[in-house]
């Protein structure tokens, strides 16, 4: 879905050849940065589930409130996360301390 800073600028085009060119320039522009776009996200989903699966594995059933923090966290929190699931020994020493 575009977003509102999305607009498109064309420029003064005299010809149907140039403008069928710079069309097709475009979309291949706008269909990698989708795609990019789409892999980081793949990329975020799976290592918060890797993530979820080992919690729970080495710690039992992990409470909503850390769900809720690897749910809204970036890529890089959830990296650094994951490094230290093996050392911790409970939830706490990952999130520190939770709610539930």
């Amino acid at each position: 879905m575009p977003k509102a800073d999305d607009r498109i600028v064309l420029p003064r085009i005299d010809d149907l050849q140039e403008l069928n060119v710079m069309l097709a320039e475009r979309l291949e522009e706008w269909a990698q940065a989708y795609k990019a776009e789409g892999k980081a996200e793949g990329k975020a989903e799976g290592e918060a589930l890797a993530l979820q699966k080992l919690l729970k594995k080495r710690f039992g059933a992990v409470p909503s409130d850390v769900l809720a923090k690897i749910s809204a966290a970036s890529l890089e929190q959830i990296d650094a996360w994951l490094d230290l699931v093996l050392d911790a020994r409970s939830l706490d020493d990952i999130f520190g301390p939770t709610t539930c």
